[in-house]
């Protein structure tokens, strides 16, 4: 009499369980848990043993200007719109979400933030999971010049990419992934 495959609810319930659990192990370890693609020598996830709150942030000079309502931003305790200027540059706005750990930044943070930032960006009300501040996550698309006649109409998101910092997620405002992940850096 030969075994066959193993199969049935228990292997069901197992991979339920162990999928999830090796993806996290995974992303605390340093991966970039396939959110987007950070420059060789920068990570996008970065475990640190310390709460931060909105306060530590102003004391780097972080300006700001809006707190959001975080009632249905899953897992989040805090969330805020501002600037920072870098080397006395011009300001670079900022979207900064807080959550009680670093584990649920990462477990309920990340999804939300990959959703709000880069070129595919989801920027209409009825496709984003969060749509408060939705509007200061866009700008007007330009031709690549400063010519208002080149301006495209066309909106995009202003967040180029996000970082995860201990219990914090930082969107940060870039072009592109490299720009944005310099000025999340520069924070």
């Amino acid at each position: 009499m030969g075994v066959g495959p193993i199969s049935g609810p228990s292997v069901m319930n197992f991979r339920r369980v162990a999928v999830p659990l090796l993806l996290l192990a995974a992303i605390a370890c340093g991966s970039d848990g396939g959110a987007s693609s950070a420059p060789p020598g920068q990570q996008q996830i970065t475990v640190l043993g310390r709460i931060f709150s909105v306060d530590d942030l102003k004391s780097a000079g972080f300006k700001t200007s809006k707190q959001y309502d975080v009632t249905d931003l899953p897992g989040a305790v805090d969330a805020w719109f501002g600037f920072f200027k870098a080397d006395g540059k011009n300001p670079i706005d900022y979207e900064v979400r807080f959550y009680g750990s670093h584990e649920d930044a990462i477990a309920f943070g990340v999804a939300p933030a990959d959703e709000a930032s880069g070129e595919d960006a989801k920027l209409d009300e009825g496709t984003t999971s969060w749509p408060v501040g939705l509007k200061d996550r866009k700008k007007l698309a330009s031709g690549g010049t400063a010519d208002l006649a080149a301006w495209s109409g066309k909106l995009q998101t202003k967040y180029g990419d996000f970082v995860v910092l201990g219990n914090m997620v930082l969107l940060c405002e870039g072009t592109n992934s490299e720009e944005a992940l310099e000025r999340c850096d520069a924070l």
